[in-house]
Order: C-alpha cells, then sequence, then structure tokens
C-alpha cells in the first residue's frame, strides 16, 4: 500500500485538488488547483466576485474593471505572494517563486486566474521558509560518469550468476567556496521500468552544499552552475541540473534521546530538462586531470571570468538561430577573454578597453595557438573579418559559412584555453582537441 508520503508528489500532466494554507486574509479561502503541465507548475485560483477576498487583487492591472467596482479596495497594490502554501488530502507542500499569470473575469462577478510556480517543497512544517535553506542537494547531468563515481558492485555468486551489493564510493570533499561547503556524494538508487517487470540499479552523484545558516537557493545553485558549465567546456554537450532536495534547520525530528536530525525534503522544478547522453564524446578536461584541488581551482576560474565563460556555454542551447545569431552570441565572450589577457599583461582599464580586436586575438593565440586543430593566425583574420562584417551595418555581409566556422573555431579557442587554466597537459590537450567534434569544419554539400 502507498502512504500518504509517497503520494506527495506531482508528476508531469497530474492536477491535485485542495486549499491555500495560512491567514485567509491572506491567501483566501476558496478551493485551488496545483497542476504540472509541459509549460512548468502552474496554480489555479478562482474568486466568486472582485470583493471576494484578497485573491482578485492578485491579479488587478493598473486600470481594470476591479477599479470602477470598488475603487477604495483597488487603491490597495497587491501582488501574488512570492511563497504559498498548499493542502490537499495527499500532504502539504510548499511552492516558491511564485508570480502572476494570466486571469479572466466578469464585470462584477467571478473570476480565474493563473500563478505559475517556480519550485515547489514537499513536505514540511507550515511555519517553515523555504526560501533559505541551509543545505541543498542536486544533480548536474553526467556529474556521475565524468567522476565515476559508483553505488553498485558486481559478484559471482556459485548457480546464480551475478549477484549486485550496495557498495558506495567514497564522498568527494570539496571544502569550502562562497559561503557553502561542497560534497559531491554517491547514492544508490532502485527504479521500477513501467513497461516491464525490469528493476535498474542505478547510481546518482548528488551536489551537496552546506552553509552555516540559511541561505537564498541562489547561493548553494552557483556551485552546480559552475560544474555543468565545467561538463560544457570539456565535453560540448548539453547539461542540465536538477534540484533534489533542500534541508532546513527549523524542519527536524527529535529523537527521544534529544537528538535530532534534519529532514531532506524533495523538490520539483517547474522547467525541469533532461540531457540525453552522447554516443560518442571526447571530453577535454576529465576528472583524473583535476581531482579535488583542480575542481576547487574551476571554482575560482568561473567566478572570475563569468563574462568569458557564459556567452560561450549559452550559446550551445541556442536552436534554430543563424549563423550571425551564433557568432554575436559568441563573440562578446571571445572579446572579454582578449581584454581579460590585456589586463593581466599590466594594462590599465582604460588601455586594456582600447586594444583593437586583432590584438586581442593575437594575445589569445601567445596562450592557446600550438594546442589548436587549425590555424591560428587564419582564425584571428576570419575572425575579425566575419565579427566586424556582422556587427556594422556599412560592411558587407560575411558568407554564412565563414560565419558559422569562425563561430566553431571561436568556442573551441575559449574551451581549450578553459582546460589550460585548470591544468590540463598540453600535450595531451592537443591530441584531444585533435579528437573533439568542434575541430572538424562545417561544409557545403
Amino acid at each position: 500500500m502507498t502512504s500518504s508520503l509517497d503520494s506527495n508528489t506531482l508528476s508531469l500532466g497530474e492536477r491535485r485538488f485542495g486549499r491555500l494554507v495560512g491567514d485567509p486574509a491572506r491567501v483566501g479561502d476558496g478551493d485551488v488547483v496545483l497542476e504540472r503541465t509541459d509549460d512548468g507548475v502552474v496554480l489555479q485560483v478562482t474568486w466568486p466576485s472582485p470583493a471576494a477576498g484578497p485573491v482578485p487583487r492578485w491579479f488587478r492591472a493598473e486600470s481594470d474593471v476591479f477599479d470602477l467596482i470598488d475603487p477604495e479596495a483597488a487603491a490597495e497594490v497587491h501582488d501574488v505572494p512570492r511563497l504559498l502554501r498548499f493542502r490537499d488530502r495527499r500532504g502539504f507542500v510548499t511552492l516558491l517563486g511564485c508570480r502572476r499569470g494570466g486571469y479572466s473575469a466578469r464585470s462584477g462577478g467571478p473570476g480565474s486566474g493563473r500563478i505559475r510556480v517556480q519550485h515547489i517543497v514537499f513536505g514540511g512544517h507550515e511555519d517553515c521558509d523555504y526560501t533559505a535553506a541551509v543545505a541543498l542537494r542536486a544533480v548536474v547531468s553526467h556529474l556521475r560518469n565524468w567522476v565515476g563515481a559508483s553505488a553498485w558492485t558486481a559478484y559471482e555468486s556459485s548457480g546464480r550468476g551475478l549477484e549486485y551489493r550496495r557498495e558506495l564510493s567514497e564522498d568527494v570533499e570539496l571544502g569550502r567556496w562562497g559561503a557553502v561547503d561542497i560534497v559531491l556524494r554517491p547514492q544508490a538508487r532502485l527504479a521500477e521500468r513501467e513497461e516491464s517487470d525490469l528493476i535498474e540499479l542505478r547510481t546518482d552523484l548528488l551536489v551537496e552544499t552546506r552553509a552555516r545558516t540559511p541561505v537564498a537557493w541562489e547561493r548553494h545553485l552557483r556551485v552546480h552552475t559552475a560544474l555543468r558549465d565545467l561538463l560544457v567546456i570539456s565535453g560540448w554537450h548539453t547539461e542540465v541540473g536538477l534540484i533534489h532536495s533542500v534541508q532546513h534547520p527549523a524542519d527536524v525530528y527529535v529523537y527521544r534521546d534529544g537528538d535530532e536530525r534534519m529532514f531532506w525534503r524533495p523538490v520539483t522544478s517547474s522547467h525541469e530538462k533532461t540531457a540525453l547522453r552522447p554516443k560518442r564524446r571526447h571530453h577535454l578536461i576529465t576528472y583524473q586531470d583535476l581531482g579535488p584541488e583542480g575542481l576547487r581551482c574551476w571554482f575560482g576560474v568561473w567566478s572570475r571570468l563569468r563574462r568569458i565563460i557564459d556567452p560561450i556555454v549559452s550559446s550551445i542551447d541556442m536552436r534554430n538561430v543563424t549563423p550571425v545569431a551564433l557568432l554575436a552570441q559568441v563573440g562578446p565572450g571571445v572579446e572579454a577573454l582578449g581584454y581579460e589577457l590585456s589586463r593581466r599583461d599590466g594594462l590599465s582599464r582604460r588601455k586594456a578597453g582600447g586594444v583593437v580586436l586583432a590584438r586581442r586575438l593575437a594575445r589569445i593565440l601567445v596562450d592557446v595557438g600550438d594546442v589548436l586543430p587549425f590555424n591560428g593566425a587564419d582564425w584571428a583574420t576570419r575572425m575579425v573579418s566575419t565579427y566586424n562584417g556582422i556587427k556594422h551595418a556599412n560592411r558587407d555581409m560575411p558568407d554564412l559559412l565563414d560565419v558559422l566556422n569562425t563561430e566553431r573555431e571561436c568556442v573551441l579557442v575559449v574551451r581549450a584555453w578553459c582546460a589550460l587554466q585548470v591544468g590540463v597537459d598540453r600535450a595531451a590537450l592537443r591530441d584531444r582537441l585533435r579528437e573533439d567534434a568542434q575541430s572538424r569544419p562545417w561544409v557545403m554539400e
């Protein structure tokens, strides 16, 4: 039999009917529907009239029919609370990052509105503010394979074939960064396939961050974002991070002997993505290259050089866009890299900002020219021509195939430079770059 705790979930396509928890003067007392669709998590609310409690005011526009009906009430500006609490027969959940969606209403009559929800925390105490957490766990796609973590070991069993035992590989302690302590923690999991009687033995690698006092989720998630970006830079494949669970110090279980244990509360986010596992992928950076010390080094590189890394990593998710849009996305990252190296050479901010693009590219090649799988000077010449061609309307538009190949080479240059920054051996990197898919040019057939 399924317990109420096990059923306190929200799967895609599922709807839960309940009520908001709290003071009716603040959240109303009507029925609501919590739903998870392809468009995200949505809370649907209704009201019988514009004067029926606070909920209609959450959807009030600056000029609205409500103003004509009740000017005094309309003068009070309200918005959807960022945190709402919901309960039904299956349990209690906290809704975080709530914001107003669309609504419809009759003049002086009933109406309905949609509230978009960023995160759901399942279970916990009604008076616990989960907008901040003392600890957070997330899963970064393909990080487990990259690190080589395992949770199951196969043994030969006489007469029974193979026997699998739960044996976790060691935690990876990454120390303290950004006011949180970081641990990569393997976890064993059993998963049943709905279409068959098979049970899968799975290994998750949880990225756990812990602060001394509750801090905003964004503080925790910097670590997970940095690790995701590292995998993208290394393997050039889309990676995603999913929040797994959170802890709050006010949400504890007290044992008879007085010991306390904080609960890990599961989390579902509105727009959870999955990353397909590529059939083949060559990493420029391996975990064996870095180890824990190298990962700590990466955190420092990532935090200092976001203006270089962000445009490059973000370009991997750009689909159905033109070559011009792609180069316009990654170009600022390459420019920022040239500026960073000029600053490292001792130039002032003003002088470094005035360095022309050709000189910036030449400076980048000083660092990475001998490891690239293409002629660096040719890339620099093509980059100056194509990038300036798409930026300045008084110039001829460059050939789109040149634009596409320039963008490809720009990404590979920044990826190679990042690999060298975290200590990858130059000879090994040179070989890996030649095996990388981005080393092969686009051609017109």
